[in-house]
């Protein structure tokens, strides 16, 4: 009668040996220390988000669309974050602070997000008086995207632009986003645009804005690693910038 109680005994033991052999479950990578001794979470190279720490983003006005307006009675004007419409002088654009955002490697471009300041750009219609307040810019980097509220309505896109590649528009020793892109309107914000005016000024696909943005990112960020950089192209020559970038700077008299 001994023999059911020795099979299982049998039994045990394989089960028992049999775990004991077993791998081990999969340990979570090591962490690397920090700078000040606390360990921190492994991330993958090229998926961290960089927290941008200011900056600025300068739009001119592309010299054919600023044509345009002049010979419908647009003019340009800043807004300031009271919502204040003032006269632009001079020929640098309208310069608008970055308050928030982070930049990521999307794909081998620039990805991410830029939060503007609470001011923005007006256009002024000197015959019929009326006046279109473009506020609340984000600047979408991974979808190429310009949004904005016109006249405090809901946020839409209201321009696209060409992703640069991630290597060309990240300065490491300065910590920095840098780009310069020609934004083009959307069909649907050049019709609510020319509503609001009274104006044909404003063609699906043309020209919107030329932006500079030079974006300060968190300089604890090892850049090379969080976004992947790899070998970075020599940077362009100083004055070398597309002809006519700027050019539509000029604003019209009020």
């Amino acid at each position: 009668m001994r023999a059911r109680p020795l099979a299982t005994a049998a039994v045990l033991a394989l089960t028992t040996a049999l775990l004991t052999a077993a791998p081990a479950p999969a340990q979570p990578a090591a962490t690397a220390p920090a700078p000040d001794g606390r360990p921190t979470p492994a991330r993958p190279a090229g998926h961290t988000e960089v927290p941008v720490q200011g900056g600025s983003a300068r739009f001119a006005t592309p010299p054919a669309l600023l044509a345009a307006l002049k010979a419908n009675g647009v003019a340009i004007a800043r807004v300031d974050a009271r919502g204040t419409v003032t006269p632009h002088e001079g020929s640098d654009g309208i310069s608008l602070a970055i308050k928030g955002g982070a930049v990521t490697n999307s794909g081998g471009k620039v990805g991410g997000e830029l939060r503007l300041a609470d001011a923005g750009i007006a256009l002024f219609n000197r015959a019929t008086r009326k006046v279109v307040k473009i506020l609340g810019f984000t600047i979408d980097l991974g979808q190429g995207t310009l949004r904005a509220q016109l006249n405090h309505g809901p946020k839409m896109t209201v321009g696209t632009f060409t992703r640069p590649a991630i290597a060309a528009a990240i300065d490491k020793h300065a910590a920095a986003l840098r780009m310069n892109t020609g934004i083009t309107v959307t069909a649907v914000a050049a019709a609510k645009l020319n509503a609001a005016l009274g104006t044909p000024g404003f063609t699906g696909g043309g020209p919107l804005l030329q932006a500079r943005i030079d974006a300060a990112l968190d300089p604890s960020v090892d850049l090379g690693t969080a976004l992947n950089l790899g070998h970075r192209p020599a940077p362009a020559k100083e004055g070398s910038r597309a002809a006519g970038a700027w050019g539509g700077g000029e604003t019209l008299e009020w």
